[in-house]
């Protein structure tokens, strides 16, 4: 197996990516992982070659992000891109939201699936277990 090189670390996310191609929006990618240096986006059928110039269009923390990068691998489920130039900015931001979001509440052993609530007012999205079956940490952490 190959070792990675990787210079910088990396973190989970789900962001919507627009994939621009000779400065025209191309195709929507949902970045799954990202770093200062670069990120892995899902995306279905692309076939653009290792090497291969593109930008990323983003819009996140109120702003809009446009970001020149390169292919470096793909597969069937995604494409690996390194950016042109490290993106610190962007990602320490994004950590930084990412903290500030309350931790998921565990559903205990109710059976009852959790389902994605938005709250409007701060735009953060929370999960919590459905109202016929609330879950404190208390008995979260009793459960198991």
């Amino acid at each position: 197996m190959p070792r990675e090189r990787r210079y910088c670390a990396r973190h989970r996310f789900e962001l919507p990516v627009y994939i621009r191609y000779h400065k025209r929006p191309f195709l929507t990618a949902t970045a799954r992982n990202v770093s200062a240096g670069g990120m892995f986006l899902s995306v279905k059928a692309l076939t653009l070659p290792t090497g291969t110039p593109i930008e990323l269009e983003l819009r996140c923390l109120g702003k809009r992000w446009l970001l020149p990068a390169i292919v470096i691998h793909g597969d069937n489920s995604g494409i690996g891109v390194m950016f042109k130039s490290p993106q610190s900015a962007l990602f320490h931001e994004l950590i930084q939201q990412a903290d500030a979001l309350p931790r998921p509440v565990v559903a205990g052993d109710s059976g009852q699936p959790l389902r994605a609530v938005i709250d409007r007012s701060s735009a953060a999205t929370r999960s919590r277990a459905p109202e016929t079956a609330p879950t404190t940490p208390a008995s979260a952490a009793g459960s198991g």
